[in-house]
């Protein structure tokens, strides 16, 4: 009998999970149910798929999810946990979100981040080379590269997800926050707003300062930083207004 100060006994539990499978960018996805066994309250996001991809049945391919460094820091990761940008806890990636949460016999729904700019490119793995490309375009040259490294966004994409708008605009201002200094004037600087708002919103929509997105950012970026560049930019067309 297990004494009340004894943890040698691990508690698990059984997940019964509805995973998002497509088999490539272009084919029909579908929700996959699979019971999983031995899930631990330490257990994270990616854990559990690390979990159901060891009990799936012989000849089932596994999974396929965006993994990197597994400390929250590398931005590679990122799912949608019944609904929610990377999982029910604020401000943390997938990798570090706990399934502590859910009780034994809980119905969980894993699916990728979904935004028209993030394409699935297999079950929930997603291509974010086009919100990238938006971001190294406005930077121009090593000096701003350098300066994005500093802006604290690690790239994850779950603001637009979490976004009802799908805002691109959260995802290129949390990364040029720190550009401004390097603007050599107001031209340069209103130009810069510019390409980087017309880019975005080819693919994405537009900031409505909700706020949503501060809650799932890992980074725990305040609205004043997502939505930096849509404030920039309307400022900059009130100036033009009224010359």
């Amino acid at each position: 009998m297990q004494s009340a100060g004894d943890f040698s006994v691990k508690i698990t539990n059984t997940l019964t999970v509805d995973v998002w499978r497509q088999s490539a960018a272009q084919a029909q996805g579908r929700f996959v149910t699979y019971d999983v066994t031995g899930v631990s309250p330490e257990t994270t996001v990616l854990e559990l798929l690390d979990l159901l991809n060891a009990q799936l049945p012989e000849g089932e391919a596994p999974v396929k999810f965006d993994d990197g460094c597994r400390e929250g820091n590398c931005g590679k990761c990122g799912v949608m946990v019944d609904g929610v940008a990377h999982g029910p806890e604020y401000n943390k990636a997938s990798c570090q979100q706990h399934v502590r949460a859910f009780r034994n016999g809980d119905r969980v729904q894993l699916e990728p981040l979904r935004a028209q700019s993030f394409p699935v490119l297999a079950d929930l793995t997603v291509d974010k080379k086009k919100a990238l490309r938006t971001v190294v375009k406005a930077a121009r040259g090593p000096a701003g590269m350098k300066a994005l490294t500093n802006a604290g966004c690690i790239s994850c994409g779950a603001c637009v997800a979490a976004c009802p708008n799908g805002s691109g605009q959260l995802f290129v201002g949390s990364l040029l926050t720190e550009l401004p200094p390097l603007m050599k004037d107001d031209d340069e600087r209103r130009e810069r707003t510019a390409q980087v708002i017309s880019t975005a919103d080819e693919t994405f929509g537009p900031c409505s300062t909700l706020g949503d997105c501060t809650e799932v950012c890992p980074a725990g970026l305040p609205l004043e930083n997502l939505s930096a560049v849509a404030r920039e930019h309307l400022r900059n067309q009130g100036k033009t207004r009224h010359t």
